[in-house]
């Protein structure tokens, strides 16, 4: 009842009913316009500037520090494996001092604690990868002193040195509790972490798809602006309000163009080369995996049987079957008839080179596998002599020598599918960046929108009250 006693500039309808009567000017009409267009240019700039922002912050962690730190938790299992392939390579010269297999192991292990310290330098998780990196620094110690002990052992000639050589194996291949069980787990974690940043990438395409829808409604606005003031002034067009729309769909434009090549690259790095880098760091630690059990098979003598099993998981999981050469020639010819990691390469491959560094590794495999048989065969006929000499030969043919062009040819690829990689997901960053700076563009549609209309409000209020009069005049006629 006291709000029906007022008077009616001072009632809610009442103001509202003002403001509508004001929007309906001209004047009001085009201060509405103005309002909005350089709401929604701000707008659009601000989206825009935060997607893509996002995107270049979160392109540039997976490149720099989240795919780093899981390929280096690849790189820690493998140099460990070779470290623990080493180490029975040495055990089995007698732990002499001079030996090629003990500089490998203590020089795998300097790599390893180097690793280490990268990786807590750069370690993209925190607290959490801080303690498990600490854990798996202080159990590498100990096995250096499990092995140290064992090498002191056989330099002596003590049968108890095979014990320490034992534990030292065990404690890095326990399923769960072990080294390389740990430097795994973390690399889980590492790869969770890349799933989140996946997740804000798809995060930052959908504030696209807001993005576009503001840009469209800005040039709605803007087209509709000149129509008016075309219509309500007689003027052909609007200089400054032209400028805007330009301004628009060359931001626009360029926004896609961006957009669509750092996607491109983004995708192409995640779903190309960041596996086949994984692939193949798994390959070469299995390889190391698969020397160390023979090292240890030639160690045990008599008692293989657990050895060999292990060789033969590793090698199944690199090359499923037994090879041929018949086998070997089909795949050079692109025909890929087995199974495992190195197949998996080979049909990755892309381009002539990268096949041709896939088929080293292969014959190289091939290689290793008859020096390995040749091991064997001394082994079976009771020749320990022999097969530690095949064992720890460094000549072409024995295993040391064929083992090495196995690594050889698997770091080889490494590295050239680490610089494709590097250089995809780079190729993402400069568009990202570029993306954001273009977005500055999107404030200059509202300063030229408001520039354009303020000298059309200007006019209308100091002189132009006939226009108003005859608006009004066609207004009451259509009524």
């Amino acid at each position: 009842m006291i709000i029906e006693q007022l008077p009616q500039r001072w009632t809610l309808g009442g103001n509202v009913r003002r403001v509508r009567r004001w929007a309906g000017t001209t004047p009001g009409h085009l201060r509405t316009l103005s309002t909005t267009i350089i709401a929604t240019a701000v707008a659009m700039a601000t989206v825009g500037a935060g997607a893509f922002g996002a995107a270049a912050v979160t392109v540039g962690d997976i490149h720099h520090r989240t795919v780093p730190a899981i390929i280096g938790m690849e790189r820690i299992h493998a140099l460990l494996s070779d470290a623990d392939r080493s180490s029975a390579n040495a055990y089995l010269a007698g732990g002499a001092d001079a030996t090629l297999a003990l500089w490998r192991y203590t020089s795998d292990l300097a790599a390893v604690n180097r690793q280490l310290q990268v990786a807590s330098a750069n370690n993209p998780e925190g607290e959490v990868g801080s303690r498990r990196l600490q854990a798996i620094a202080g159990l590498v110690a100990y096995y250096a002193q499990l092995e140290q002990t064992a090498t002191s052992d056989a330099r002596q000639t003590l049968p108890r040195g095979t014990v320490f050589l034992q534990a030292g194996s065990d404690l890095m291949h326990q399923p769960t509790s072990g080294i390389l069980a740990q430097v795994d787990a973390l690399r889980d974690i590492y790869v969770a972490s890349l799933h989140r940043a996946d997740l804000t990438l798809q995060i930052a395409i959908v504030l696209l798809a807001v993005y576009t829808v503001v840009a469209g409604a800005v040039l709605v606005l803007l087209l509709h602006t000149q129509r008016y003031v075309r219509v309500r002034f007689r003027r052909r067009r609007n200089h400054r309000l032209v400028a805007a729309t330009l301004v628009l769909l060359l931001v626009s434009a360029a926004t896609a163009l961006e957009s669509v090549q750092a996607a491109q690259a983004v995708r192409g790095a995640e779903s190309r080369s960041y596996p086949r880098l994984v692939t193949l760091w798994q390959a070469r630690a299995l390889a190391y995996d698969a020397n160390r059990t023979e090292g240890l098979a030639v160690i045990a003598k008599g008692d293989a049987a657990s050895f060999d099993r292990g060789f033969q998981a590793s090698m199944s999981a690199l090359v499923d079957r037994t090879l041929t050469n018949d086998m070997v020639q089909a795949a050079a010819q692109g025909t890929v008839s087995f199974n495992g990691l190195i197949a998996d390469e080979l049909r990755a491959a892309a381009s002539a080179r990268e096949r041709g560094l896939a088929m080293e590794v292969l014959r190289a495999y091939q290689r290793f596998v008859a020096a390995d048989a040749a091991v064997r065969a001394r082994v079976q006929k009771g020749d320990d002599t022999g097969a530690t000499f095949l064992a720890l030969g460094t000549a072409p043919g024995q295993l040391v020598f064929a083992f090495d062009e196995l690594d050889y040819s698997l770091g080889t690829i490494i590295q050239a599918v680490q610089d494709e990689f590097d250089a995809t997901i780079g190729s993402a960053e400069p568009p990202l960046r570029a993306a954001v700076a273009i977005q500055v563009l999107a404030l200059a549609i509202a300063g030229l929108a408001f520039l354009g209309l303020r000298p059309r409000i200007a006019e209308y209020t100091v002189g132009a009250g006939a226009v108003e009069g005859r608006g009004r005049g066609r207004a009451a006629r259509r009524t």
